[in-house]
């Protein structure tokens, strides 16, 4: 090809014909910064000390670039913290203010540690606190125990009481009900100084409280302390409870229902089962789900109210004779315990009064934590499962359905290597094992729709019997009888008990024995 020549006869520019990918600007032949393109995909490149140097004088404006961007992303990076120091300065000093403003409002103070007693009215008139030996009492009942949370609370709203403004009464002071305060707080302290505090009323816009340090002045305060709930209520309001005991599902052990009729008990064995035995001592199966459903309300109860801590007449709630005395008992670690709950008349709030172990302590319980318990007898207990026999325990079941009886059993035979073998026997002959055993369980699986408190004494036509012969020599017999067009009378346990059963579950039942009857021809 002919050379291009440019101005500097040592810079020359050679046609080097069609791009290939060997020889693209950029890649790992060509150096892109030395050529130039046409628009034929024709391109040239550069040689010589001119194409170097300008090469050169690119590569430093490149790098000029990339540190004046450098000291601008320091800068900016400089920038923010500055901010952020100035707006945390700033949060500080806003916070100093409102520090400094609050304690200019202070209008009333308090050393809490000298407070030797408090008396301010209440629902049924003045109630009085007295600290003794460190211990805050009621001077009017010996039994009293404060509640610990409750006179904290009364200490910290005397202990500095802020302003939110400051009014001049101008000698009206019915304006803010403070002509005959709604309450007066009187302060005693140790070294006998007294204090007081005349509570107003509430503000209708503000909702804060006109109060006075000083009665009868010229200056009203509003204030955003709570002083007309907080001091207020009855004696038993203050007092401590014993709180209703914790207790987790899994420890609970038994539960003893002693009521006027339908007592019962619940056995927790550990063992995934459970019994309930009625009053005459018949102790059945009973239905975990149920059971379970009460152990987790039993374990969910708190006191709804405290009502008494003292009770002298427990007749007006309905504990003198109580409706149900439950006694659970339960495992804490190894140790065994139990507690006694008395529930007594529904109160017209749907809960129920309730005491706890003697204890002269009034409180009410939230009403679905106890319906279950109270209007439950042993039967409403009974497991519905009646039906299953381990198929590792069989000898052999005869079914008996429209006037012909099938024998079922599995032989079991010991080859000369040691190895067991199971031959699947309908009426002695062999079928699949698939078969028999879909027959089988479905057999066992059925549970009851409901559980009847009495064997009827007349049934039905007979629509299926089941004679289980167990390995041990004993037998379980289950019938069924026609009830209606959607139930079965079932009666098993040797015709003492009798339930209701859905008829998908023999209609299941019989479709398998009438596909196993089909291999037998």
């Amino acid at each position: 090809s002919t050379p291009i020549k440019s101005s500097a006869a040592s810079d020359v520019y050679k046609r080097q014909g069609q791009i290939s990918d060997t020889d693209r600007p950029g890649s790992k032949y060509m150096d892109s910064d030395l050529c130039i393109y046409t628009s034929t995909s024709v391109y040239y490149c550069r040689t010589g000390s001119l194409g170097i140097k300008e090469k050169a004088l690119m590569d430093g404006k490149k790098i000029k670039k990339l540190v004046i961007a450098l000291i601008l992303v320091i800068l900016a990076g400089l920038a923010y913290l500055f901010l952020l120091r100035y707006s945390d300065k700033q949060k500080e000093a806003e916070s100093q203010k409102e520090q400094e403003e609050a304690a200019a409002s202070v209008v009333f103070e308090t050393d809490t540690d000298e407070v030797s007693s408090i008396s301010f009215s209440g629902d049924d008139g003045i109630l009085t606190f007295e600290k003794k030996n460190d211990t805050w009492i009621c001077p009017d009942d010996s039994v009293f125990q404060m509640n610990e949370n409750k006179i904290q609370k009364l200490l910290a709203d005397i202990s500095s009481v802020s302003c939110t403004r400051e009014l001049d009464a101008r000698g009206d002071l019915a304006q803010f009900g403070l002509e005959e305060p709604a309450n007066t707080i009187q302060i005693s302290l140790s070294d006998g100084t007294e204090k007081d505090l005349y509570i107003g009323d509430k503000n209708t816009s503000t909702h804060e409280l006109y109060f006075q340090t000083e009665e009868k002045s010229d200056k009203v305060y509003m204030t955003k302390t709570a002083f007309d709930s907080d001091f207020a209520g009855k004696l038993q309001d203050f007092a401590a409870y014993t709180d209703f005991p914790k207790v987790k599902p899994e420890t609970m052990t038994e539960f003893d229902v002693d009521k006027e009729e339908d007592s019962y008990v619940l056995i927790m064995t550990g063992d995934d089962q459970c019994t309930v035995e009625d009053e005459e001592g018949e102790s059945q199966l009973a239905n975990l789900n149920l059971v379970g459903m009460v152990q987790d309300n039993v374990s969910n109860i708190i006191w709804y109210q405290d009502l008494e801590y003292n009770c002298s007449d427990y007749a007006k709630y309905g504990l003198d004779d109580p409706q149900m005395v439950l006694t659970v008992k339960y495992k804490d670690g190894e140790e065994a315990k139990e507690f006694e709950l008395s529930v007594g008349d529904e109160d017209e709030n749907g809960n129920y009064y309730a005491r706890l172990n003697e204890l002269p302590e009034i409180h009410t319980i939230r009403g679905e934590y106890l319906t279950d318990l109270l209007k439950s007898s042993a039967s409403s207990y009974w497991s519905l499962t009646y039906s299953f026999v381990s198929i590792g325990d069989l000898d052999k079941l005869e079914v008996a359905r429209d006037g012909a009886t099938h024998v079922l059993r599995k032989e079991t035979q010991t080859t000369k290597g040691g190895l067991e073998s199971v031959k699947w026997l309908v009426d002695e002959q062999e079928v699949d094992e698939k078969l028999f055993t879909d027959f089988y369980y479905a057999c066992v699986s059925v549970t009851a729709q409901e559980r009847l408190e009495s064997v009827p004494e007349e049934t039905g036509d007979e629509a299926l019997k089941l004679v289980y012969t167990l390995t041990d020599g004993s037998k379980k017999e289950i019938t069924y009888y026609e009830e209606d067009q959607n139930f079965y009378t079932v009666i098993y346990e040797d015709g003492t008990k009798a339930a209701h059963t859905n008829k998908l579950y023999v209609k299941t039942m019989t479709e398998k024995l009438d596909r196993l009857l089909e291999e037998l021809k």
